[in-house]
């Protein structure tokens, strides 16, 4: 069975930090927020504070290194996007932004190991973090590591239980280790979610075709609506519907 790879390549944010540095001595974190907005009048905290808000907080100057490592990301250009996110860093080392996009931006280039090591630091900065659990998840993933896979993409779910592209890959890697109804679950998560992604119908019409007896009519719906948001004709799964259809 041939299943479709949804496309990801996407940064997190257009900015970096929130409010003002906090000051004095270090204060119990507080509730998870999203990941903010920048402000002009961010500034670095002294002391940070790695599981506080301090994680949140770069300089003025990192904005523009920042902006120069999206419009590179943009064009793929990946060795000046790392450039950019590597100064970012280099003012504010536990900057979550930064973190996560140098490892979407590391994913992209193909360096899995170092994508990795910035992810995984982002999530032991803050557990709450679904854009870092999904990029470890898709690498996972990649790299049929498929119980690590399902472990952070689990997380990107619990976090962001409306991010269709979670769902998506969550079904997936459920389907390839044999929970056929699981897949099926989760991958009519996604399609609710974003009823006009192809690669999700392609995968759900896959799955149904999986099911003890294959769910004929809804693989139909959700494969040829695949094609017509774009995806490419399956011969196997063609000839799957088109033999059911001849013996009714």
């Amino acid at each position: 069975m041939r299943l479709r790879f949804l496309a990801f390549a996407f940064l997190c944010g257009s900015a970096l930090a929130q409010t003002k540095a906090p000051k004095g001595s270090p204060t119990p974190p507080p509730a998870p927020t999203p990941l903010p907005s920048a402000t002009p009048e961010a500034t670095p905290s002294p002391t940070p504070n790695a599981t506080g808000p301090d994680a949140n907080y770069v300089p003025e100057m990192a904005r523009e290194a920042a902006a120069d490592g999206r419009a590179a990301f943009a064009r793929g250009d990946y060795n000046r996007a790392r450039k950019a996110y590597l100064k970012v860093l280099n003012l504010a080392p536990d900057n979550l932004l930064a973190l996560i996009n140098i490892g979407v931006v590391e994913f992209s280039a193909g360096n899995h190991a170092e994508a990795e090591k910035y992810l995984k630091r982002a999530v032991q900065i803050r557990l709450d973090n679904p854009p870092a659990w999904l990029t470890l998840g898709i690498i996972a993933l990649d790299e049929n590591r498929l119980d690590e896979a399902l472990a952070a993409l689990t997380q990107a779910t619990l976090y962001d239980p409306k991010n269709a592209r979670a769902h998506a890959f969550l079904g997936v890697v459920v389907g390839k280790k044999g929970w056929i109804d699981g897949a099926q679950a989760e991958l009519r998560k996604a399609v609710e979610l974003a009823p006009d992604n192809a690669d999700a119908n392609f995968n759900l019409a896959a799955f149904y075709l999986e099911s003890k007896p294959p769910a004929i009519e809804l693989a139909r719906r959700h494969y040829y609506r695949a094609i017509e948001l774009g995806a490419d004709p399956d011969p196997d799964i063609e000839k799957t519907l088109k033999e059911s259809k001849s013996s009714e």
